[in-house]
């Protein structure tokens, strides 16, 4: 089908080839059995052969999928069970377990590569005439529900636009760069780099993701204090809709009315297809330096990132970790002698610190100007020098590969992520944490969480929680959905935002309307009925259905 990535895991993350295991990491191991009181043998949750794995007969009508083919050409349209296995859902907790239960209720009917724009066009005129359901699926690596199938008792058809990955044009001048949607993250900036140029955005999905996938979720990137979310960097946006084509502008500014180009980023293919879209792009920096920080607690941590963010001073990266995930994190890197004969010259115990990576590129002058005057903020800490902070840049994206082996060794284990201005994160983040441990001792087992802020704004900050706990066998997938419901209402009554990056989807979509309140929900489904009126593209998402 023209993949321009390596195969993925139709049951995990990432590249068939990679792996990491529990058992490579001892000390992380030692430390979650503690936690969570791990035994020390346990059946493990299996991979199931896919061949085993019944999926759901087709909902389309005779004479449907041969109809396709000949909009699309045979080799764009693919009805066979693995291809619809592999695009029945994300990369999410809840898709991974179900997965290995052998449980998938919905899967899409047919799974459409699309070669143009021209193909989307007559996919979406087809699929309104017959009523049936479209799901753009990017990289797939949603976890949060955003391309499974929400609606089973309607026809499904995903479409995957990997074959549409060009680089379009680069302005050197203007520097933006305009490039198709299906363009995947290491080759766009592979094909940028070679002009001297780069995006700067490296979501942990960075590998298996695509811009038009980042566009339509709202994601956000290790660099984003310096580069901004993604919505800070799209310029342009191609939007096709059931409806017709629509060219979303913002260049140089939205200085014309409101600003349309914000109507497609964060819509999670629900209004349309994104295809193409123009974004601004930076000239490769220079010079590129780190800094590790081991502050005596979280809230100190949180005051000198607020200083710097609210006195623009911000590191192009900052990540802080509570002192749980600081724990968990020496843990992963195989324990830390300095760290603790620094922090004990301090009088300052292991238990205690949080640690900070902070980051800084650009021109060499800029970096080492900056990164001076980021010193006078952490100075309540103990420097610890760049190799933390450099281990964990070249591990973040091998970091979701481990979550495959706790969930084999029966362990629940799921992020969620959030937004609070400052004044609210010490309260938002109490809340969730209080949420958790209830919900955990409600089903009888012990459980861990820890927190991070990874990105940071003159109002507020993103807190960004993992939450663990040993699996109650057969009840899998309900333990979860309380602990998760928890922790989701704690971070809605402590007034913290739906979600920072990781979209709505289907896992938010019943407390979407709630977060924005009931006018802005009814005139956001007023957009939506103008440009999708039949309802089909993406059901579930953003919208329940049946909303």
């Amino acid at each position: 089908m023209g993949a321009t990535v390596p195969e993925t895991k139709w049951w995990g993350w990432g590249d068939t080839a990679r792996a990491r295991s529990l058992e490579s990491l001892p000390e992380l191991r030692a430390f979650l059995r503690q936690a969570l009181d791990l035994p020390d043998t346990v059946e493990p949750l299996r991979v199931p052969d896919a061949e085993s794995i019944r999926l759901p007969p087709t909902h389309l009508a005779a004479g449907d999928a041969d109809a396709l083919r000949d909009l699309l050409g045979r080799d764009a349209v693919s009805d066979a069970p693995m291809e619809r296995l592999r695009h029945a859902c994300g990369k999410g907790y809840r898709d991974l377990v179900r997965l290995r239960l052998g449980d998938v209720a919905a899967a899409p009917d047919l799974v459409l590569f699309p070669g143009s724009e021209a193909d989307v066009g007559k996919v979406l005129a087809f699929c309104a005439e017959r009523g049936v359901a479209v799901v753009p699926f990017g990289g797939g690596t949603s976890v949060v529900g955003g391309v499974e199938v929400s609606d089973p008792s309607r026809p499904h058809a995903t479409l995957d636009l990997r074959r549409m990955a060009r680089l379009l044009q680069v302005d050197g001048t203007s520097l933006t760069a305009t490039a198709e949607a299906g363009i995947f993250g290491p080759a766009l900036e592979a094909q940028l780099a070679a002009q001297g140029v780069g995006l700067g955005h490296f979501p942990q999905s960075f590998e298996y993701s695509t811009l038009g996938g980042w566009i339509a979720s709202r994601s956000t990137g290790a660099f984003s204090n310096r580069y901004g979310k993604i919505e800070d960097l799209v310029v342009d946006v191609r939007l096709l809709a059931p409806t017709g084509v629509h060219d979303l502008r913002g260049r140089p500014r939205h200085a014309m009315g409101p600003d349309l180009v914000a109507l497609a980023v964060g819509s999670e293919g629900t209004l349309g297809v994104i295809t193409r879209a123009t974004v601004r792009v930076h000239r490769t920096p220079e010079a590129r330096k780190f800094e590790s920080v081991l502050f005596p607690g979280f809230e100190q941590g949180l005051e000198a990132l607020r200083g710097m963010a609210q006195e623009g001073m911000s590191p192009d990266l900052a990540y802080l970790d509570d002192e749980d995930e600081t724990r968990l994190s020496v843990a992963a890197a195989g324990g830390s002698k300095t760290a603790t004969a620094l922090l004990r010259l301090r009088g300052i115990t292991l238990d205690r610190a949080s640690l900070a990576y902070f980051g800084y590129e650009g021109s060499r002058e800029s970096v080492s100007r900056r990164f001076g005057l980021g010193r006078s903020y952490w100075r309540p800490g103990v420097a610890a020098g760049p190799g933390p902070a450099e281990r964990w840049m070249e591990s973040r994206f091998v970091t979701p590969y481990v979550r495959d082996s706790l969930i084999e060794h029966r362990v629940l284990v799921d992020t969620v992520e959030t937004a609070a201005l400052w004044s609210n994160v010490e309260r938002v983040h109490a809340a969730v944490r209080r949420a958790f441990h209830a919900a955990v001792a409600a089903v009888g087992v012990p459980g861990w969480i820890g927190c991070h802020v990874s990105h940071i704004y003159s109002e507020g900050a993103s807190l960004y929680f993992t939450f663990m706990a040993r699996q109650r066998r057969g009840e899998e997938l309900t333990q979860y959905d309380a602990v998760k419901r928890a922790v989701t209402r704690a971070i809605l009554d402590g007034g913290g935002q739906l979600s920072h990056h990781h979209g709505i989807g289907s896992e938010h979509a019943p407390y979407f309307r709630e977060a924005i309140g009931d006018e802005n929900w009814r005139l956001l489904r007023e957009l939506k009925r103008t440009l999708d009126p039949r309802g089909i593209m993406n059901p579930g998402k953003i919208f329940p259905v049946g909303a």
